[in-house]
């Protein structure tokens, strides 16, 4: 009688797949023309960076002590945020891959300019607007 029972669960178990497709029907053209779909994605969000420092160093003159340099230490991007009304988009384009950039306001700062040693100052980028900024991406 246990056997019978496994066997009966079994022929379930393997029957369980083709009752879900019983539904699935083929579509003549008229029916697929109502049918729509979406491509490509959308993408929102906030967006922070810190970058230690940026430093250029002078070679030509072969001086080995430092003073030779220009270094921008406490980068920090701040502010970039996406909103979801008016999100990053990718879709494809004259089979290109296409990014649009929304309106993206951010703020860079510079915590210390610095020649050498010495510190000369900070510096600040405000109110940076990628809005409409366009990027296309394809094969070759």
């Amino acid at each position: 009688m246990m056997t019978l029972k496994k066997i009966a669960l079994a022929v379930a178990v393997v029957a369980l797949p083709f009752a879900a497709h019983a539904d699935l029907k083929a579509l003549d053209d008229s029916a697929l023309a109502d049918v729509t779909g979406q491509a490509g994605i959308s993408i929102s969000g906030n967006f922070n960076a810190t970058i230690g420092s940026v430093v250029y160093t002078d070679t030509a003159d072969n001086v080995t002590d430092g003073s030779n340099t220009l270094s921008l230490n406490t980068v920090t991007l701040s502010g970039f945020n996406i909103d979801d009304n008016a999100p990053l988009t990718i879709d494809v384009a004259d089979n290109k891959l296409q990014i649009g950039l929304p309106t993206i306001n951010g703020q860079v700062s510079v915590g210390a300019v610095k020649v050498g040693d010495s510190t000369i100052g900070g510096l600040a980028i405000n109110n940076l607007n990628m809005a409409g900024s366009t990027v296309k991406v394809w094969g070759h």
